[in-house]
């Protein structure tokens, strides 16, 4: 069960919508105002006769706020029950300031509150929808107020907590005599544990079930059902989930293995028995807490708007005439000149030297502006590649499409030979063709809009924007990393995302000194290294393009729906190493499933694939989980071993089905390797990085070689004899699909392009 953390008490304070990710809720004075109503009630049932207190004044007017409905009645229905004024106050102050999908949840949860199973109402669900209510203002909403009400419909009444609810006089506290043995002790202990209104005591739980005998278990678990009417393993089911649940389980039936949640098992011979428990939500919890963090303002700086640039083109195309980096390029320099001059105004210390650096200050901030007009042009030329645009031209193609194919159908059709059949075959040709017509219209409409609204934003393009900057000094596991937010780059696409990395125990020296050690081939070694000098080194990560969290020394991205290529490592790490895997990630509640990353909330709530992506990406904590993992050794020797054999043996060993021609002139099918053809280091080195950049280095290298053996007319048998003058083809198709700044930095490592130079 989710554990609401707190005094006995509710505090009117609001949570987030666990559908947004945050690090921490609003505080109280956030909470959004309740919403006017003009209904209006007696509340004679709801406060005795005569003159009224100024409290029971406040709540009558929090009260009459509420909009007609199961929330108001559940509220009144308890104020006149017994709940003091100031705490129905509270919760009403909670409940206005949900949201109307949230209030409108919550009308529906009270509506089947004291509903059992077998869907038959129950004497206290009067104080179960005052449970929901004072969860309500404990915090609860979403997932968490769902699933707190799923654990306590359709209990048996006396299994309910609500005796222990200090606010509801309707709860029917029942006193027993003193436990007398030490059966009777852990039977209330556990009844004590599970009955809390406030969540379940795990460790109240665990301590009671693992600190008795074998021999007292069904002992106890008797007298339990005896006091709840409910049997002990029913009520863990209920109470508990996951890694908890499995806990308790083995702790009742230590000789019978838990069906539930069964730990990761690895598959590789050094893990082969390694069982790796994942962590519970309180664990979770203690374990996030553990994570210190020092932010520190650096206040506004200057920066070159390449968030609105990439916010009107976020497509990274290396195609594009010039490619978005070199456009931004003179931009993001003028701008850097600029803050110079300002910081050498600044420092001037006599009138001349002043009035000197104020001339330079105004030259630079007008090379600021004449360079932002130059990414307005490029801007103009490329606005074709705005998502919302291309799907609209798509979208004209369609009904394009559709009006002409409707034209040659009519064409093609027979008339009716009677005149009045005739007629009106015309006239429903003429309805369905002025419809066709009229989508074509309305998409041309639409798209003209749409480019409309884009161009009148490339026009009103702020070339330097002031951007807050913020250094955060956060310590995991030992490990202390460093990042900064508003960082500028050919592809920032928000200014609240992150870079930063481990400030020791990681370096470009790290790289080599790691990959030396990893017993994979100089070649192999010396292409993930170049590659390295443009990604970056084992913890560095970064979440401001499109690939939304980048991590390691390639850099592998959770991607646009959170299951990219870092879903994929992590995925392989778990697997090969699982204890590994729960000290970097699990025992944060970072896990990876079939969709992709997925993110367990302290409070329980479970974010999967974007959701969980955007919350690693805007949260400074688990960010800087990822670049704590990267300085561990361990994780630096995982991170070559998946590269080596995903980017470089992945992408050579690629099959690539050819036809060509044999030696009579026929069409003659092979299935060859990539690595058959491409033998260089060169052509291996750019072939593995447009891989990691862009994906697509397989891709590349398989059309141009397919193209090459179909054009030429090549016996695929004889690779040997052709294959040199394809690698050239290839190269040509790699290096016309990779980015101009990635292939000159691969040319400064000196990679031969000779056929064979390339050794495993």
């Amino acid at each position: 069960m989710v554990k609401i953390t707190g005094s006995p008490g509710p505090k009117a304070t609001r949570v987030a919508s666990v559908d947004t990710p945050v690090t921490q809720a609003p505080s109280a004075a956030t909470v959004a105002p309740s919403r006017p109503s003009s209904a209006t009630s007696s509340m004679a049932a709801a406060v005795s006769a005569g003159a009224k207190s100024p409290a029971q004044q406040k709540t009558e007017q929090q009260l009459s706020a509420l909009p007609e409905g199961p929330t108001r009645q559940a509220l009144l229905k308890a104020l006149s029950s017994g709940l003091p004024p100031a705490d129905a106050g509270a919760i009403a102050s909670a409940v206005g300031g949900l949201s109307p999908a949230q209030q409108k949840e919550l009308s529906g949860l009270l509506s089947k509150a004291g509903v059992s199973t077998k869907a038959s109402p129950r004497s206290d669900a009067d104080a179960e929808r005052t449970f929901l209510l004072k969860a309500v203002a404990g915090g609860a909403s979403g997932a968490t107020l769902k699933r707190l009400a799923d654990q306590i419909r359709g209990r048996p009444p006396s299994h309910q907590g609500f005796s222990f609810n200090p606010l509801s006089a309707s709860a029917g506290a029942t006193k027993r005599s003193a436990p007398t043995s030490a059966v009777d002790t852990a039977a209330a202990k556990l009844k004590t544990a599970m009955d809390d209104i406030w969540g379940t005591d795990e460790a109240a739980v665990f301590e009671v079930l693992e600190g008795l005998d074998a021999s007292q278990l069904k002992q106890v678990a008797e007298k339990y059902e005896k006091l709840t009417s409910t049997p002990l393993e029913d009520a863990l089911h209920l109470e508990l989930e996951g890694a908890d649940l499995k806990r308790a389980l083995t702790a009742l039936q230590p000789q019978a293995p838990a069906a539930h949640s069964a730990p990761v098992q690895a598959s590789t011979k050094a893990a082969a028995t390694t069982k790796v428990a994942a962590a519970s939500v309180s664990d979770i919890q203690k374990n996030l807490d553990a994570i210190q963090v020092t932010a520190k303002d650096e206040g506004t700086l200057q920066r070159g708007n390449a968030v609105e640039l990439n916010d009107l083109i976020p497509r990274n195309v290396a195609t594009l005439k010039p490619p978005k980096a070199k456009a931004y390029a003179p931009l993001k320099k003028a701008v850097e000149a600029r803050n110079k001059a300002e910081a050498a105004v600044n420092a001037a210390t006599t009138e001349p030297a002043k009035k000197a650096a104020q001339e330079k200050l105004k030259t630079a901030e007008e090379t600021v502006k004449a360079e932002g007009e130059k990414v307005k042009e490029w801007l103009r030329k490329n606005i074709g590649d705005n998502p919302a645009l291309r799907d609209a031209k798509a979208a004209v193609k369609v009904s394009e499409r559709a009006l002409a194919g409707l034209e040659a159908k009519q064409k093609k059709a027979k008339v009716p030979k009677d005149p009045a059949e005739a007629e009106t075959f015309r006239q429903s040709q003429k309805t369905a063709l002025d419809a066709a017509k009229a989508k074509v219209t309305d998409a041309q409409a639409r798209m003209k809009t749409v480019k409309d609204g884009l161009l009148a934003r490339v026009d009103a393009y702020a070339p330097m924007v002031g951007v807050k900057q913020t250094r955060s000094d956060v310590t995991v596991n030992g490990t202390t990393v460093r990042m900064r937010d508003g960082r500028e780059t050919a592809y920032t696409n928000s200014w609240n995302a992150v870079d930063g990395g481990a400030v020791s125990g990681d370096s470009a020296a790290q790289v080599t000194s790691q990959l030396e050690k990893s017993g994979i081939s100089e070649d192999r070694q010396k292409v993930l290294e170049s590659i390295s000098g443009l990604e970056g080194t084992f913890s560095k990560v970064n979440t401001w393009d499109i690939g939304r969290v980048s991590w390691g020394f390639t850099q592998w991205t959770l991607g646009k729906n959170g299951n990219g290529t870092l879903a994929e490592f992590m995925r392989d790490l778990k697997k090969t190493d699982p204890a590994q895997y729960e000290k970097s990630f699990g025992k944060f509640g970072i896990d990876i499933g079939k969709e992709g990353v997925v993110l367990t909330r302290p409070d329980g709530t479970v974010l999967k694939g974007v959701a969980a992506a955007e919350a690693i990406r805007t949260d400074v904590k688990l960010s800087a989980i990822f670049m704590a993992a990267g300085a561990d050794p361990a994780m630096q020797q995982a991170q070559i071993k998946f590269a080596n054999e995903g980017k470089i043996s992945g992408t050579r060993d690629r099959p690539v089905s050819v036809t060509g021609k044999d030696a009579e002139g026929h069409p003659k099918s092979a299935k060859l390797k990539l690595k058959d053809v491409v033998t260089s280091e060169y052509g291996t080195a750019i072939m593995t990085d447009l891989a990691v950049n862009a994906g697509s280095g397989g891709k590349v290298a398989a059309a141009a070689l397919e193209k090459y053996v179909k054009d030429k007319g090549v016996d695929p048998a004889k690779v040997k004899e052709w294959g040199p003058d394809a690698e050239k083809a290839i190269i040509a198709a790699l290096e016309h699909a990779s980015r101009s700044e990635r292939l000159a930095h691969h040319a400064k490592a000196g990679f031969s392009k000779e056929p064979g130079s390339f050794t495993d």
